[in-house]
């Protein structure tokens, strides 16, 4: 007796999870002023996750809406769940209402809208940064944001920002703006958890405000850009006729999400049911051709909210879109003291340290002559 009513219990309990779950509004994190204490630490979600061989591509099968898929898609022998597509293209349109992600309703507080009115940039780097952060910004504008063109390509470069409720970091960030012209401020708080609204609002303001650049590229302000190699990265796939369908990235499959309720990245069943993400990019960086940027903006009307950047615009947003994923072999490193000296032939440089001493010693290490060997 006592084992069924303890299974009736059980049952009863998945079926009030269930219920709520279908009946669930994500709700949109605008303006909440709890929200603005992780995204200062710039802590990263750490990835235990079988990662793609270098050089290799992903593409998921072309699905239509409404129609159905099998459950499973199976790449390299590894089983790939999409149960996730299934209900992300059969979703409700109650589940479709958010202001900024669905309705596309973004207001640039800050915006130096002219950064690429009349010119031909050949390439665009976003950084996404955070309110406080002034000393990365600068140290950013005196390493690899001084260049404005290599080898005849222009370059232009964008620091996007969320809202701050502390009038004197924003005071700073209005004169920071007014002397470099090189900030955009969007309407949501600047919190670790609207990451995936300061990413939305990156692709609206580049749709806006510089869709004539060929090439875009999405960075953190803890990343190091080797813009000679990727100035000649970029030239190759120009010379090639490789313009469009373009993203590369640090790619990652069979992902779990965080279940523990103690974790600081724990996502819970009501805001993402199923056992594995799709394959997605690690956001932190991202290359991207403008055609993506346009279809990513374009299906976030579709993809209902995930606080998990990279999950919702490195894997939501592409899979959806039938957008190819590659990572180049030469795409990216973790910088350490035992091999900053050994390694100039990667795109981007990545240090567990916060330390921008140690940021500024890397880029003096791959601002060097570039080895005429290093290739992509």
């Amino acid at each position: 007796m006592k084992r069924t009513l303890t299974l009736l219990f059980f049952c009863t309990v998945s079926w009030l999870i269930l219920s709520i779950y279908k009946t669930n509004n994500f709700g949109l994190l605008v303006g909440k002023q709890y929200l603005t204490s992780g995204f200062e630490s710039q802590i990263r979600i750490p990835i235990f996750s079988i990662e793609i061989p270098n050089s290799k591509r992903f593409v998921r099968k072309e699905l239509t809406k409404g129609k159905g898929i099998s459950n499973r898609t199976l790449y390299k022998g590894i089983n790939i769940s999409t149960e996730f597509e299934y209900f992300y293209r059969n979703i409700s349109e109650d589940k479709l209402e958010n202001p900024l992600l669905h309705k596309h309703q973004y207001r640039a507080l800050l915006n130096n809208d002219m950064k690429c009115k009349g010119k031909g940039v050949f390439l665009l780097v976003f950084v996404h940064s955070s309110a406080r952060k002034s000393l990365a910004r600068q140290q950013i504008r005196s390493t690899y944001g001084s260049f404005s063109d290599y080898e005849n390509k222009h370059i232009e470069y964008i620091f996007v920002l969320g809202q701050t409720p502390k009038p004197e970091i924003q005071q700073k960030i209005n004169e920071e703006s007014e002397k470099y012209m090189d900030i955009v401020q969007g309407n949501f708080v600047d919190s670790y958890r609207n990451l995936t609204y300061k990413l939305v609002f990156s692709l609206f303001w580049v749709n806006n405000f510089c869709s004539n650049a060929k090439f875009v590229v999405k960075v953190d302000d803890d990343a190091i850009i080797n813009i000679p190699l990727l100035i000649q990265h970029l030239q190759q796939k120009t010379k090639d006729n490789l313009l469009t369908n373009v993203l590369e990235c640090n790619m990652h499959i069979d992902t779990e999400p965080f279940r523990h309720s103690n974790s600081k990245w724990r996502t819970s069943l009501l805001e993402y049911p199923f056992p594995t993400y799709p394959p997605y990019c690690n956001g932190n960086p991202s290359i991207m051709s403008i055609d993506v940027i346009r279809k990513m903006y374009d299906t976030t009307k579709e993809v209902p909210f995930l606080w998990l950047e990279d999950v919702y615009g490195g894997g939501f947003l592409p899979w959806i879109s039938n957008i190819e994923m590659h990572q180049p072999t030469c795409y990216m490193i973790y910088v350490t003291i035992a091999n900053m000296h050994v390694n100039a032939c990667k795109l981007f440089y990545l240090s567990y340290s916060s330390n921008i001493i140690f940021h500024k010693d890397i880029w003096e290490q791959i601002s060097k002559p570039m080895n005429s060997s290093c290739k992509c």
